[in-house]
């Protein structure tokens, strides 16, 4: 790393109020990583069905979606305090679907109790990259992006570990209620780091459309299904194929590799975030490495190689959405904050929970492969989608 780079590291990391606001944050946002795993586990244990368990994580990710945008406007609006009651809504959801599991209740049960979790679940990304770039300088966002980028990375790489972890020691059902006692605590410490006026919209006007009133935010929003499908491919896909080599459990191990890739990709970023071109080239080159980077993902080596493959596979991840970021933030119409940040995040979220679904069903009939095959296909659609849209932006 370049001494320009590690400057901008320390900058960042040292800003006044950093430090809580960000381990705050991350400890509040580990849900998503502990979650979609968690569910999987627990959902395949109880009815022991990788479609159940798709389809429960998918409703935990689509009522991320459908909810999200509005819970993120109502923060902005009516302030912290909102954040408090939602993550305690979330952990009480997991907590049902965990009781109603044990107590052999229909699949269908479970996948709506998934649905509230993520429907309850506070808009914390949304809320902390909207408010991140006030503690630092103008010059620092692009790092300052980068560094809550690999803070996330830590999430879905101690998220599953902890998710698998504990579902091969003491039971699967223990994750989800994890995850949620988590969220909450999480949430809480966030919600006194906000203090109440840091959370009022900048006053501007609007459109009735929000947010998605401005086709560069349409565009991202829309970006992010891909994005997600592929993740959500992976988490599925991932457990199946740790599973003809011994345990779902070792698809925790896969996450968490995909993850250090991305965290090492976002300190590449970090120091040198420039070295693609300015954030639109850089959308473009980072989509398109994407879709080179999963493929190998279908050799489907031995273990310790396919942990390798999994690594390399994400490096594009953080790079990518600090890029997102960054195009958000310029392209933000006024008033709507965190609004923003959240449709671009949660549609990754969302895809994810249609790239679960659908990565189920294809696991059950065709193997692990079938579920890498369509993490495939989501970088090749995003690449297309963004090159034909790309002067919006």
């Amino acid at each position: 790393m370049s001494d320009a780079g590690a400057a901008g590291f320390r900058r960042v990391l040292g800003a006044d109020g950093f430090a809580a606001f960000a381990t705050s944050s991350l400890l509040g946002r580990l849900i998503g990583g502990m979650a979609p795993l968690a569910i999987v586990l627990y959902v395949h244990h109880a009815v022991g069905s990788f479609g159940a368990a798709g389809a429960a994580t998918a409703a935990f990710a689509l009522g991320l979606g459908l909810t999200g945008p509005v819970l993120a406007r109502l923060v902005d609006t009516r302030g912290r305090g909102l954040l408090v009651p939602m993550a305690t809504a979330c952990a009480l959801a997991l907590t049902a679907l965990v009781a109603l599991g044990n107590a052999g209740a229909a699949p269908w049960l479970l996948v709506l109790a998934a649905a509230l979790a993520g429907a309850a679940s506070p808009p914390l990304n949304g809320v902390t990259r909207h408010r991140l770039p006030e503690l630092v300088g103008r010059a620092d966002v692009s790092t300052a992006y980068a560094v809550d980028s690999i803070l996330l990375e830590l999430i879905f790489i101690s998220g599953p570990l902890l998710a698998g972890g504990l579902a091969a020691t003491v039971g699967p059902g223990e994750g989800l209620v994890l995850a949620g006692v988590i969220a909450l605590l999480g949430a809480s410490w966030f919600a006194l780091e906000l203090p109440p006026h840091r959370l009022d919209p900048d006053l501007g006007p609007r459109s009735r459309l929000g947010a998605l009133g401005s086709p560069a935010i349409r565009m991202l929003t829309v970006g992010g299904l891909p994005i997600g499908v592929t993740l959500g491919a992976l988490e599925v896909a991932l457990p199946a194929f740790g599973l003809t080599h011994g345990s779902a459990a070792l698809g925790g191990l896969f996450a968490a590799a995909l993850s250090v890739g991305s965290g090492l990709g976002g300190v590449a970023y970090g120091a040198r975030p420039r070295a693609l071109g300015p954030p639109r080239r850089s959308l473009i080159r980072l989509t398109a490495l994407q879709a080179v980077l999963v493929l190998p993902l279908l050799i489907g080596p031995p273990v310790p190689a396919m942990l390798v493959l999994a690594a390399i596979a994400g490096l594009w991840l953080a790079p990518l959405l600090s890029v997102r970021s960054e195009l958000v933030r310029e392209q933000l119409p006024a008033g709507t904050g965190a609004e923003a940040f959240t449709w671009t995040t949660l549609t990754v979220a969302v895809g994810a929970g249609i790239g679960s679904a659908l990565a189920g069903p294809l696991v059950e009939a065709g193997g692990w492969r079938s579920g890498v095959a369509l993490a495939c296909l989501g970088p090749a659609a995003g690449f297309l989608f963004t090159l034909a849209r790309r002067h919006v932006l």
